[in-house]
């Protein structure tokens, strides 16, 4: 009885070539699984390394995209007794030196007149001021150029001012005339040279007069 209960397991080629290429794939996967639970510790400690420094956060270490400026503080980096990097920033000279206001020149008014006007003007301005009317000094002597209109008599008056000779603008007997003077003189050879420079300017018919 006890014979025929046990029965004899006997395996095929078949049956040995399944359970190779089972085994086969096991192994496959076993080796899949530990690939990836690799590759992903690794790429976690990757990004540990790039997040953090020393454990410091991202946030806490300068950037390195951050632009240049002229005006920006120079960083520097020190290290606190925790181990932890730490920023200070020192404030530039320059800023110091451009803390002052600056005084602008003030710009030099410009001229909105027409060309033609400003030159009238220019003109006006740097010719010398007519000859006023003058009354002659009482007692005192004066060489008489001649009797001319107002204008002319003007224009001679400021021609002997300018050779030196005190040339004067005086009422006529006639109203539309005026007499040109050059005096008044004290002294007869002061009267005599005026006459000589007067005749030497082309005045010859200058006559002296006592007012």
């Amino acid at each position: 009885m006890a014979e025929r209960d046990e029965k004899e397991l006997v395996l095929g080629n078949k049956q040995l070539i399944s359970l190779f290429f089972l085994a086969v794939a096991l192994c496959g996967v076993f080796f899949a699984l530990g690939y990836m639970i690799g590759h992903n510790a690794s790429k976690g400690s990757i990004a540990n390394l790039d997040g953090t420094t020393g454990g410091t956060p991202d946030a806490a270490r300068p950037s390195a995209a951050a632009p240049v400026t002229d005006n920006a503080a120079p960083v520097a980096t020190t290290t606190d007794p925790a181990g932890q990097a730490a920023e200070t920033y020192t404030q530039p000279a320059r800023e110091a030196q451009t803390a002052q206001p600056a005084v602008a020149a003030a710009p030099a008014p410009v001229s909105t007149a027409p060309p033609v006007a400003r030159k009238a003007a220019e003109a006006v301005a740097a010719a010398p001021a007519a000859a006023a009317i003058a009354q002659p000094e009482t007692g005192a002597t004066y060489v008489q150029v001649t009797a001319l209109r107002r204008a002319d008599a003007q224009n001679l008056v400021r021609t002997l001012r300018e050779q030196s000779l005190p040339a004067i603008l005086a009422d006529s007997s006639k109203p539309e005339l005026f007499r040109v003077l050059v005096g008044p003189y004290h002294q007869t050879t002061d009267v005599a040279d005026a006459k000589a420079r007067l005749k030497g300017l082309g005045f010859a018919n200058a006559f002296v007069q006592k007012q």
